[in-house]
């Protein structure tokens, strides 16, 4: 490769796209505390928004929330 005035040659942008990854498994939230996948956070369980301890997920911000708070926001789970 030669350097031609302190720059190097661009790579086309196509060559980038074979290692890109286009997944359709579903997204894994982590928790927004200890960072772990939901399945492995031992963090205390209650919702953000109302406190409550019943049916709590981990949705795509990191935070924990209920089933009616979260059908009440839209928020979805990674399942």
């Amino acid at each position: 490769m030669n350097v031609t005035n302190g720059t190097f040659p661009v790579p086309a942008c196509s060559a980038n796209i074979p290692s890109m990854s286009y997944g359709t498994a579903p997204a894994k939230f982590r928790c927004g505390q200890c960072e772990m996948m939901e399945t492995s956070c031992e963090c205390d369980k209650f919702c953000c928004l109302c406190s409550s301890q019943l049916d709590i997920r981990i949705c795509k911000d990191g935070l924990m929330y209920c089933e009616p708070c979260r059908t009440a926001c839209d928020y979805k789970t990674s399942d």
